[in-house]
């Protein structure tokens, strides 16, 4: 059962996503129903699990733990949730968003950037990316009646899975390194060799896939587009939950499995750090 421990704020929210379907299958036509309030009580739920397990450092089947980083990211994570929920009941009925679908994918979203910020093992990175990226793909064309929305949402969808294949290329080249996808198998098997070319290639094409998702310089081309056709309540939440998600995660893999080779990435990105809000600030006046 202890291995069960750290993904038991994660299995909260699937199962609120899954009572969220639920309702909306069973309810009538023109029934009220308040779906989002499933969806708070599971962000609350998930939020109050993060705390039990705050200083435990529960470990599920070696590839996710939940130490107290991933446990802040979990709050923080909820407490983006939950005010998506309470603002989202009045946007959804004015633009006519299919209510069970919305906040079913919203929570399935935030059970996949949990994982994403405790995971260990590259792969279980992959997939939750993947699972809060088509969440949110969903959700940016979720207005079906928009022809910005669709077309939003295919950009989206099109350099997101191009992002993803520079993000699966960085794990081949770090599992070529280390026989391994195992973050701290990695970290052991650079820290022996560090500078190599196969290590170097990895960085660089994890740290790409990274940067699309937090739309940092030159990878930001999805960016207007998607926050323009999506819902309003939409874009708020991806540019708050799916940047704290991916910010825990690069934290993970870049500030201790990659740490050895900090003299070669941390320049490049504090040059993209720096143009990302440079030209933010910018473009945004």
């Amino acid at each position: 059962m202890i291995d069960f421990y750290a993904v038991i704020p994660l299995l909260i929210v699937v199962l609120a996503g899954g009572a969220a379907m639920l309702a909306e299958a069973f309810r009538q036509p023109g029934e009220r129903m308040p779906i989002a309030g499933l969806g708070v009580i599971g962000l609350v739920g998930a939020a109050a699990a993060s705390c039990f397990l705050w200083n435990t450092d529960a470990q599920s089947y070696g590839a996710i733990r939940a130490d107290n980083f991933a446990l802040f990211i979990n709050l923080i994570l909820c407490g983006i949730g939950i005010l998506t929920m309470i603002f989202s009941n009045d946007v959804v009925e004015r633009e006519g968003l299919p209510a069970g679908e919305y906040y079913a994918l919203t929570l399935f979203a935030i059970a996949g950037m949990m994982m994403m910020a405790a995971a260990t093992d590259l792969l279980v990175i992959f997939i939750a990316l993947e699972i809060l990226s088509l969440a949110v793909y969903v959700l940016t064309g979720l207005r079906r009646s928009s022809a910005a929305g669709a077309e939003a949402a295919f950009k989206y969808f099109l350099l997101g899975a191009f992002s993803s294949a520079f993000f699966l290329y960085g794990i081949a080249f770090a599992f070529a390194i280390s026989g391994s996808t195992r973050l701290d198998v990695i970290g052991t098997a650079i820290a022996s060799g560090p500078g190599g070319t196969l290590a170097l290639l990895a960085v660089g094409l994890l740290a790409i896939g990274f940067a699309f998702k937090v739309s940092a310089v030159p990878f930001h081309m999805w960016t207007p587009d998607a926050y323009e056709g999506a819902p309003t309540i939409v874009t708020a939440f991806m540019s708050t939950a799916v940047k704290a998600a991916a910010f825990g995660a690069f934290v993970r893999v870049f500030l201790s499995t990659l740490e050895p080779l900090q003299g070669h990435w941390v320049p490049v990105l504090s040059v993209i750090s720096a143009l990302t809000m440079i030209l933010g600030t910018v473009v945004g006046v």
